[in-house]
């Protein structure tokens, strides 16, 4: 059996773990784990012991959760273990209605059925109707030099809701907090009205449902649920593009929200001037609203929000390694977030002490996750090249023939776009200054824009270095 460890530390993160999931609600994750404790580890075995205050909770957290329960401990402990749930009553608590009677099964069921807090935050098919989560506020939503502006305009929507910027459209590459500013606005507007019917989904569910409401004759049913609710969240709606009966279905949505003042909100991984398979009617209605972008965030941001993370986990981890990570993890905040994870279980359940030693061991492993920026530069360049038959040394070089020019140009406008790497960065790497940097993206710009086969040729290239 383990030693030592801080079980109610350990619980946290399990429900952390689970909270961040978005598996359940925080209605549903406050009643059945609230009065859930842990009164084994036994490390050899790998099997944990958990009690709760009621025989109906441990059936539900079993028939429900067991799954969610097992990959957060994982998550947590670094390795798998299972896990049983034992009750232990709480004498202080009500009796339930009828309790102490025999039921059967059916009606049991039935119970657990009504008694269960409606899971709102998932239905089948991907949307989710959401409820206030604490999770994803203003108020814990760090903000630098990279997502100012996004900010700053999602706080403008959720004060204001459609008026002035409806639709918000937030774009950059993932991970960066774009999804934590759309709940965040959701939760400020039900702070006011918490019957306010705010339904979240993905491009890519909304066009999946879309499908199968034709193929079963559902149309009417499909254009209900989302015409009739107060906010609309659209996560990646780039992969709308393309799909002519999901454009169809999205154009007379957003008519109908719009002119009934209900707030649009929509994420995606690029600007619309850049999705080149989007309706014009569409892109322009899009445009007609606020979009702004989100950034790789810098270092003093990094740091910043390691230091956040740091604090709500009860870590004391020195500057220098704080510094250290934020120096070495570059590409999004949830590097960050999950190396301070890692940090916590190390520190709990193995008693490692928190130093450089064990900083620089863990490193290695999350900048594995993701392709450094640097890394993905050198492939767009690398692709680039080979479409325009020039080398990776001519466009990095100081030659001007207007066939090299050119490459140069789209290089430096596709890793802005795909990376998010700053102006700055972008000119260091090509031996240049910021303002020719932007000077020769916007150019490309403008092209993309105004010719609809040059923008293909850029999509093309965004698409082949992702494979």
């Amino acid at each position: 059996m383990f030693p030592t460890y801080d079980a109610d530390a350990i619980l946290k993160g399990i429900c952390d773990t689970i909270r961040d999931t978005d598996a359940l609600s925080s209605t549903a994750l406050e009643y059945w784990f609230k009065k859930l404790s842990i009164i084994l580890i036994d490390e050899e075995a790998s099997f944990i012991v958990f009690s709760t205050d009621l025989e109906m909770k441990k059936k539900t957290l079993f028939k429900h959760y067991s799954d969610n329960i097992a990959e957060a401990i994982e998550a947590v402990l670094g390795k798998p273990y299972e896990f049983d749930i034992v009750v232990e009553e709480d004498p202080n608590r009500e009796p339930l209605e009828g309790e102490g009677r025999v039921i059967s099964p059916v009606e049991m069921a039935k119970h657990l059925e009504e008694d269960e807090p409606e899971r709102e935050m998932t239905r089948p098919g991907g949307e989710k109707r959401l409820s206030y989560n604490s999770e994803y506020t203003f108020e814990n939503f760090i903000v630098g030099g990279s997502n100012k502006f996004a900010h700053a305009a999602s706080y403008a929507v959720a004060t204001h809701p459609a008026c002035e910027y409806n639709p918000l459209l937030i774009y950059g590459p993932s991970g960066l907090g774009k999804t934590h500013l759309m709940y965040a606005i959701t939760n400020k507007l039900l702070e006011r009205n918490p019957e306010m019917n705010a339904i979240y989904v993905g491009g890519e569910d909304f066009a999946n449902q879309l499908i199968e409401s034709i193929k079963r004759q559902t149309n009417y049913t499909f254009r209900e649920k989302y015409r009739k609710a107060d906010i609309l969240l659209i996560d990646d709606i780039q992969f709308i593009a393309g799909k002519e009966a999901t454009q169809e279905e999205f154009f007379h949505t957003f008519n109908a929200l719009y002119q009934d003042k209900k707030q649009i909100i929509l994420t995606s991984d690029r600007p619309p001037k850049e999705m080149v398979t989007l309706e014009e009617r569409i892109r322009t209605r899009l445009e007609q609203g606020l979009i702004v972008d989100i950034h790789l965030p810098d270092y003093e941001l990094r740091l910043a929000i390691l230091k956040n993370k740091a604090e709500i986990m009860n870590l004391t981890i020195g500057d220098e390694m704080l510094a250290y990570i934020a120096e070495k993890l570059q590409s999004n905040i949830r590097q960050l977030e999950g190396i301070i994870k890692r940090i916590s279980a190390m520190h709990l359940l193995e008693g490692a002490a928190i130093n450089m030693d064990m900083i620089r061991s863990l490193v290695p492993m999350f900048q594995q996750e993701t392709e450094p920026v640097t890394e993905t530069a050198g492939k767009i360049i690398e692709a680039v090249a080979k479409r325009y038959r020039v080398t990776p040394a001519d466009i990095l070089g100081t030659k001007r023939n207007k066939n090299i020019k050119d490459a140069r140009n789209i290089s430096m406008y596709v890793i802005r776009q795909v990376t998010g790497m700053s102006l700055n960065s972008i000119g260091k790497m090509f031996s240049r200054d910021h303002s020719t940097a932007h000077s020769n993206i916007t150019v490309i710009e403008k092209l993309v824009a105004a010719d609809p086969v040059f923008a293909s040729e850029i999509e093309d290239i965004r698409r082949e270095i992702k494979r």
